[in-house]
Protein backbone atom coordinates (compact mmCIF):
# COMPACT_ATOMS: atom_id res chain seq x y z
CA UNK A 1 0.00 0.00 0.00
CA UNK A 2 2.86 2.37 0.91
CA UNK A 3 4.59 1.67 -2.38
CA UNK A 4 1.35 2.32 -4.22
CA UNK A 5 1.02 5.72 -2.53
CA UNK A 6 4.61 6.59 -3.37
CA UNK A 7 4.11 5.62 -6.98
CA UNK A 8 0.88 7.61 -7.15
CA UNK A 9 2.57 10.70 -5.71
CA UNK A 10 5.47 10.30 -8.09
CA UNK A 11 3.04 10.05 -10.99
CA UNK A 12 1.24 13.23 -9.85
CA UNK A 13 4.55 15.07 -9.61
CA UNK A 14 5.54 13.85 -13.06
CA UNK A 15 2.23 14.95 -14.57
CA UNK A 16 2.59 18.35 -12.87
CA UNK A 17 6.09 18.76 -14.28
CA UNK A 18 4.98 17.75 -17.78
CA UNK A 19 2.03 20.19 -17.71
CA UNK A 20 4.24 22.97 -16.36
CA UNK A 21 6.77 22.35 -19.09
CA UNK A 22 4.07 22.37 -21.76
CA UNK A 23 2.65 25.68 -20.46
CA UNK A 24 6.14 27.20 -20.29
CA UNK A 25 6.91 25.99 -23.81
CA UNK A 26 3.62 27.35 -25.10
CA UNK A 27 4.20 30.83 -23.70
CA UNK A 28 7.86 30.81 -24.69
CA UNK A 29 6.89 30.00 -28.27
CA UNK A 30 4.50 32.97 -28.20
CA UNK A 31 7.26 35.43 -27.43
CA UNK A 32 8.20 37.53 -30.41
CA UNK A 33 10.49 40.51 -30.83
CA UNK A 34 8.56 43.19 -32.68
CA UNK A 35 10.06 46.20 -34.43
CA UNK A 36 7.63 49.08 -34.85
CA UNK A 37 8.09 52.07 -37.15
CA UNK A 38 7.64 55.64 -35.97
CA UNK A 39 4.70 57.80 -36.95
CA UNK A 40 4.34 57.97 -40.73
CA UNK A 41 4.54 61.62 -41.79
CA UNK A 42 2.06 60.89 -44.60
CA UNK A 43 -0.61 60.38 -41.88
CA UNK A 44 -0.20 63.94 -40.63
CA UNK A 45 -3.26 64.95 -42.67
CA UNK A 46 -5.34 63.09 -40.05
CA UNK A 47 -4.23 65.62 -37.42
CA UNK A 48 -5.88 68.95 -36.61
CA UNK A 49 -2.91 71.17 -35.77
CA UNK A 50 0.43 72.33 -37.14
CA UNK A 51 3.57 73.86 -35.64
CA UNK A 52 3.64 76.71 -34.81
CA UNK A 53 -0.02 77.65 -34.51
CA UNK A 54 -2.25 79.84 -32.36
CA UNK A 55 -5.87 78.91 -31.74
CA UNK A 56 -7.95 81.83 -30.54
CA UNK A 57 -11.27 81.58 -28.71
CA UNK A 58 -13.60 84.46 -27.92
CA UNK A 59 -16.42 84.64 -25.37
CA UNK A 60 -19.63 86.66 -25.34
CA UNK A 61 -17.80 89.58 -23.70
CA UNK A 62 -15.25 89.71 -26.55
CA UNK A 63 -12.52 88.41 -24.23
CA UNK A 64 -9.87 86.22 -25.83
CA UNK A 65 -8.34 82.91 -24.78
CA UNK A 66 -5.44 81.57 -26.84
CA UNK A 67 -3.72 78.20 -27.14
CA UNK A 68 -0.19 78.25 -28.57
CA UNK A 69 0.98 75.10 -30.34
CA UNK A 70 4.72 75.10 -29.69
CA UNK A 71 5.80 71.70 -30.98
CA UNK A 72 4.50 68.64 -32.84
CA UNK A 73 5.89 65.32 -31.57
CA UNK A 74 6.01 62.22 -33.77
CA UNK A 75 6.58 58.82 -32.19
CA UNK A 76 9.94 57.22 -32.95
CA UNK A 77 10.66 53.60 -34.02
CA UNK A 78 10.81 51.13 -31.13
CA UNK A 79 11.00 47.41 -30.37
CA UNK A 80 9.26 45.33 -27.73
CA UNK A 81 8.79 41.69 -26.74
CA UNK A 82 5.30 40.54 -27.61
CA UNK A 83 3.88 37.67 -25.55
CA UNK A 84 0.46 37.45 -27.17
CA UNK A 85 -0.85 33.88 -27.36
CA UNK A 86 -2.13 34.44 -30.91
CA UNK A 87 0.93 36.44 -31.98
CA UNK A 88 -1.15 39.56 -32.53
CA UNK A 89 1.49 42.15 -31.83
CA UNK A 90 0.25 45.69 -32.49
CA UNK A 91 2.49 48.63 -33.23
CA UNK A 92 1.11 51.85 -31.74
CA UNK A 93 2.30 55.17 -33.10
CA UNK A 94 1.24 58.71 -32.31
CA UNK A 95 1.38 62.38 -33.17
CA UNK A 96 1.10 64.96 -30.41
CA UNK A 97 0.61 68.73 -30.22
CA UNK A 98 2.36 70.35 -27.26
CA UNK A 99 0.99 73.69 -26.15
CA UNK A 100 0.81 76.49 -23.63
CA UNK A 101 -2.13 78.85 -23.27
CA UNK A 102 -3.25 82.20 -21.92
CA UNK A 103 -3.71 80.78 -18.40
CA UNK A 104 -0.87 78.26 -18.23
CA UNK A 105 2.80 78.80 -19.01
CA UNK A 106 3.49 75.09 -18.49
CA UNK A 107 3.73 73.02 -21.66
CA UNK A 108 1.18 70.20 -21.91
CA UNK A 109 -0.19 67.76 -24.46
CA UNK A 110 -3.18 69.54 -25.98
CA UNK A 111 -4.02 66.81 -28.49
CA UNK A 112 -2.51 63.37 -29.08
CA UNK A 113 -3.65 60.96 -31.77
CA UNK A 114 -2.77 57.27 -31.35
CA UNK A 115 -3.31 54.58 -33.97
CA UNK A 116 -2.59 50.88 -34.40
CA UNK A 117 -1.41 48.86 -37.38
CA UNK A 118 -3.60 45.83 -36.55
CA UNK A 119 -6.95 47.58 -36.24
CA UNK A 120 -8.82 50.72 -37.21
CA UNK A 121 -8.29 52.12 -33.71
CA UNK A 122 -7.48 55.83 -33.89
CA UNK A 123 -7.90 57.65 -30.58
CA UNK A 124 -7.81 61.43 -30.35
CA UNK A 125 -6.90 62.44 -26.78
CA UNK A 126 -7.70 66.05 -25.83
CA UNK A 127 -6.78 68.22 -22.84
CA UNK A 128 -8.86 71.41 -22.49
CA UNK A 129 -7.84 73.30 -19.34
CA UNK A 130 -7.35 70.05 -17.44
CA UNK A 131 -10.45 68.31 -18.82
CA UNK A 132 -8.99 65.21 -20.48
CA UNK A 133 -11.07 63.03 -22.78
CA UNK A 134 -10.64 60.81 -25.82
CA UNK A 135 -12.68 59.81 -28.84
CA UNK A 136 -12.28 57.33 -31.69
CA UNK A 137 -14.10 58.85 -34.68
CA UNK A 138 -13.91 55.59 -36.65
CA UNK A 139 -15.20 53.12 -34.06
CA UNK A 140 -17.22 55.23 -31.59
CA UNK A 141 -19.09 57.66 -33.82
CA UNK A 142 -21.54 54.99 -35.13
CA UNK A 143 -22.58 54.24 -31.52
CA UNK A 144 -22.58 57.76 -30.13
CA UNK A 145 -26.34 57.70 -29.48
CA UNK A 146 -25.69 55.05 -26.82
CA UNK A 147 -23.41 57.37 -24.83
CA UNK A 148 -25.25 59.81 -22.58
CA UNK A 149 -22.33 62.23 -22.21
CA UNK A 150 -21.83 62.62 -25.99
CA UNK A 151 -23.94 64.29 -28.67
CA UNK A 152 -23.37 64.37 -32.42
CA UNK A 153 -24.19 67.28 -34.72
CA UNK A 154 -23.99 66.54 -38.44
CA UNK A 155 -23.40 70.28 -38.90
CA UNK A 156 -22.72 73.01 -36.37
CA UNK A 157 -22.46 76.74 -37.02
CA UNK A 158 -20.09 79.10 -35.22
CA UNK A 159 -20.46 82.60 -36.55
CA UNK A 160 -20.70 82.40 -40.32
CA UNK A 161 -18.79 79.10 -40.58
CA UNK A 162 -20.40 75.66 -40.55
CA UNK A 163 -18.46 72.64 -39.25
CA UNK A 164 -19.30 69.02 -40.07
CA UNK A 165 -19.62 66.06 -37.69
CA UNK A 166 -19.18 67.98 -34.46
CA UNK A 167 -19.18 66.13 -31.13
CA UNK A 168 -20.23 67.71 -27.83
CA UNK A 169 -18.86 66.00 -24.74
CA UNK A 170 -20.16 66.81 -21.26
CA UNK A 171 -17.83 66.56 -18.28
CA UNK A 172 -19.57 64.17 -15.89
CA UNK A 173 -16.89 64.76 -13.24
CA UNK A 174 -17.30 68.52 -13.21
CA UNK A 175 -16.05 68.83 -9.62
CA UNK A 176 -12.46 68.29 -10.74
CA UNK A 177 -12.01 70.93 -13.45
CA UNK A 178 -13.81 74.08 -14.54
CA UNK A 179 -14.89 72.79 -17.98
CA UNK A 180 -18.52 71.77 -18.38
CA UNK A 181 -18.67 70.97 -22.10
CA UNK A 182 -16.39 70.83 -25.16
CA UNK A 183 -17.34 70.84 -28.85
CA UNK A 184 -14.84 69.35 -31.30
CA UNK A 185 -14.45 67.52 -34.59
CA UNK A 186 -11.74 65.50 -36.27
CA UNK A 187 -10.83 68.04 -38.95
CA UNK A 188 -10.60 71.20 -36.85
CA UNK A 189 -10.00 70.06 -33.28
CA UNK A 190 -11.55 72.00 -30.40
CA UNK A 191 -14.24 74.43 -31.59
CA UNK A 192 -15.95 75.59 -28.40
CA UNK A 193 -15.81 75.03 -24.65
CA UNK A 194 -18.07 76.11 -21.81
CA UNK A 195 -16.80 76.90 -18.33
CA UNK A 196 -18.68 75.51 -15.36
CA UNK A 197 -18.19 78.31 -12.84
CA UNK A 198 -19.22 81.20 -15.11
CA UNK A 199 -21.18 79.46 -17.90
CA UNK A 200 -18.96 81.47 -20.23
CA UNK A 201 -18.99 80.14 -23.81
CA UNK A 202 -15.66 80.31 -25.64
CA UNK A 203 -15.94 79.79 -29.41
CA UNK A 204 -13.15 79.49 -31.93
CA UNK A 205 -12.47 82.81 -33.63
CA UNK A 206 -12.68 82.29 -37.38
Amino acid sequence: MINDNINFNNMKNLIFLVISFMIFSLFSSCKKQVSCPGFDASDISEFSYIEPDTITFENENSELFQIFISHINLSLPYTYECRDLYKTCPCINYIEALATDTKSLNTYSFLRMEQSDVSEMQYFKYNVQGFEFEFDFINELPYIDQMDHLKHYSSFAIGDKVYQDVIAITNLDSETVNIFQVFFNKQNGVLRFIEKSTNSIWSIKN
